[in-house]
């Protein structure tokens, strides 16, 4: 970063997905901490951003909407960002719909095999827990340890919700590239989240075939090598970089905004992207 320049967040999770700040407390948070611009990017919907706008106008803090898209390849899951998109057009209304339900049935999946585990689990209980946010593995996890069936989510994901865990179900509902289309469609870009080690680089020149826009290079999930690696390749393929922190406001991970502190230049590289895309689509 040069000195002075402002700086971003361009990946945060608030209470409308499975993080533990509101949006406005995130919004708060991000001017406490001198960051110029951030984006939340709850998980299959928008309307953290929509919640966030007032505080973000109110704190001087510019807001660009965005979204993470879940996705599936075989059995493993694919997190797509979305930059930019119009949180209103049908595309997302789309994803959101989609994932809701997706989602729904997931959540009843895993809660069975939980169960022939031999877990007490209840997914009345579960729903309750997660409120107004979306049902995922996360907040599950936090579920889990609430009602004493583990210590620790970082237990739950390591013995039975990670990927290829007993307890492992990806969401169903789209792939890679029809996430990268929807996001298309919405007037946005997208970047694989946090790539590190878990695909093959044939495997992120396919998404790129299928129309990615950028990778997510900068994030706590990767260490320097990994972050080399991405801007190497977003450099070849003439891809936007992108990253943020990844907090879910959790104050037992090191993913916390502030963790990740980016030039604001990615910010204005996103937003030529996104106008080159309207003038040539």
């Amino acid at each position: 970063m040069v000195e002075n320049e402002p700086f971003v967040d361009l990946h945060l999770h608030s209470t409308c997905s499975d993080g533990g700040d509101t949006p406005e407390e995130i919004v708060s948070k991000a001017s406490k901490l001198g960051f110029s611009c951030v984006s939340i990017t709850d998980h299959d919907t928008c309307k953290g951003y929509k919640r966030a706008r007032e505080a973000a106008l109110k704190h001087g803090v510019e807001l660009i909407p965005g979204i993470e898209v879940s996705t599936q390849m075989g059995n493993r899951s694919v997190h797509i960002l979305g930059y930019m998109v119009n949180p209103k057009s049908d595309a997302i209304e789309k994803i959101v719909s989609v994932a809701g339900q997706g989602r729904l049935e997931r959540m009843e999946r895993i809660v069975s095999k939980l169960c022939k585990l031999g877990y007490r689990v209840d997914i009345k209980g579960v729903i309750r827990f997660t409120g107004e946010g979306v049902l995922g593995r996360f907040l599950l996890a936090k579920y889990l340890v609430s009602i004493k069936q583990f210590k620790s989510t970082h237990e739950v994901f390591s013995k039975v919700l990670g990927d290829e865990k007993p307890a492992f179900e990806p969401v169903p509902g789209f792939a890679p590239s029809e996430a990268i289309e929807l996001i298309s469609e919405a007037g946005g870009v997208s970047s694989l989240a946090h790539p590190g080690g878990s695909f093959s680089t044939e495997e992120i020149e396919g998404f790129i075939k299928a129309g990615l826009d950028g990778i997510e290079a900068f994030t706590p999930h990767h260490d320097p090598a990994d972050e080399q690696k991405y801007i190497d390749i977003a450099s070849r393929h003439n891809l936007l970089v992108t990253g943020g922190s990844d907090s879910h406001g959790n104050p037992d991970y090191r993913r916390q905004i502030g963790a990740v502190k980016l030039p604001y230049r990615l910010v204005e590289s996103i937003k030529e992207r996104t106008e080159q895309e309207v003038t040539t689509g």
